[in-house]
């Protein structure tokens, strides 16, 4: 009798042990589930945030800078000074962390960010790139973000991009599309010259459409809606 008590506990704590380790596995299987989905619920939202905030540099963005009155320009603030170490081993030196060149590096090196559908999405303004008055001339003063442009897109040779011109609503618009044409077409030229391949940028010249300040009643204002933007196209 006292056999049989010992083997029932016996056989009773084996398939008790057995339910337990069950349980934990169990419960253990949940548990990595639950903590993988809630990464990729993060990583959507993570996602998510960082198109939003590189589709948000159109309509309604606030610019921080100040016009030159004597030159007419736009002077953006383009943040604390760093240097972007491209994935090629070169490095662009002292260019600000909201400036052009970070903007497009940041876009680019992120696999995370898709370009968007939205053609109006994903402008990046060319924050130190300067025309003569009413020309399509550019400016000396230019030069050292254009070569900042060549060198990161030199490092990202997948990479596709237009260039779009824009002018304020002053004057007629055929005059202000011919102006923005002209503009965006020497950017294009000057890269090319700088050794990236032609089918790599296009170009076109949108004269007053798509202002980033729609009022255009000031002269800081109209400043801002006279420059040449960047866009991604392929990564």
């Amino acid at each position: 009798m006292n056999k049989n008590k010992y083997l029932y506990k016996k056989v009773l704590l084996s398939f008790l042990g057995t339910l337990t380790l069950i349980f934990t596995l169990t419960s253990c299987e949940c548990d990595r589930d639950k903590k993988k989905e809630l990464l990729r619920q993060q990583g959507e939202k993570e996602k998510l945030e960082k198109e939003q905030l590189v589709q948000a540099d159109n309509v309604g963005t606030v610019i921080q800078g100040t016009l030159d009155p004597a030159t007419g320009n736009f002077i953006y603030e383009t943040g604390n000074i760093f240097t972007i170490k491209l994935p090629n081993g070169q490095e662009i030196v002292e260019v600000g962390n909201n400036s052009t060149e970070a903007k497009l590096y940041n876009f680019l090196i992120d696999s995370t960010i898709n370009v968007s559908e939205d053609k109006t999405k994903g402008w990046i303004t060319l924050d130190r790139v300067y025309f003569d008055t009413g020309k399509s001339i550019i400016t000396s003063e230019s030069g050292k973000q254009m070569k900042n442009l060549s060198q990161i897109l030199k490092a990202f040779p997948k990479t596709k991009v237009k260039i779009g011109g824009y002018t304020d609503a002053t004057g007629s618009e055929e005059t202000n599309k011919k102006i923005s044409e002209g503009r965006a077409k020497i950017v294009q030229e000057e890269l090319i010259k700088s050794g990236i391949h032609t089918e790599r940028i296009s170009f076109e010249g949108y004269g007053s459409q798509h202002p980033v300040c729609e009022a255009n009643d000031t002269p800081e204002c109209k400043a801002q809606n006279r420059r040449v933007d960047i866009r991604v196209l392929e990564k």
